[in-house]
């Protein structure tokens, strides 16, 4: 028969195990590092807008009656596309007539950010889910005067979660030079 002192020896032993185990594990596991520069590809939009777009997708052909610029691979979608403002609001007004036009075209979760991007672009962040298709998407939008400009990532929920930090370093790459 095993004493308590021999029981609580034991069970210092097996969690110390553990840890050890869960340690080189966690040791093991490469952080991803993306580098835009290096991984990706350069687009330019028009005049001042540019971003990068990871080498492994494909620009897919541009159906010119959307206006949209997608770039796939698989079952992942990087879009960019500009929408002509049709209102004279100012930009939080924007913002929310966009929330509106997200939430009546069938989304749950959503959230909203207003993240400043590394080349000082100050603009909303729209992540949420597609309940008729089970998409998952993130949006980085910036609204001017005239205009209101949409670089999106869009996935299943599984790519999705597996490519979230990837992918969110090529959406914040988004710049604009007028309108700074």
């Amino acid at each position: 028969m095993l004493k308590r002192g021999d029981d609580m020896k034991n069970i210092i032993k097996v969690m110390m195990v553990f840890i050890c185990v869960v340690s080189l594990v966690a040791c093991g596991k490469k952080d991803e590092t993306v580098s835009t520069n290096k991984d990706g590809t350069l687009y330019e939009a028009g005049v001042g807008v540019s971003f990068y777009y990871p080498n492994d997708f494909q620009l897919s052909e541009t159906d010119k009656s959307d206006g949209v610029i997608r770039f796939v691979k698989e079952n992942q979608v990087l879009f960019y596309k500009v929408e002509k403002n049709e209102y004279d609001n100012d930009t939080t007004q924007l913002s929310e007539l966009y929330k509106g036009e997200l939430e009546s075209s069938g989304v749950s979760s959503l959230e909203v950010k207003t993240p400043a991007l590394e080349s000082g672009l100050k603009c909303y962040e729209y992540k949420g889910n597609y309940v008729e298709n089970g998409l998952k998407f993130i949006h980085l939008v910036y609204f001017d005067e005239q205009s209101t400009y949409i670089y999106g990532y869009e996935a299943n929920s599984k790519d999705f979660k597996k490519n979230y930090k990837r992918m969110i370093v090529y959406l914040e790459s988004f710049t604009k030079t007028s309108g700074l």
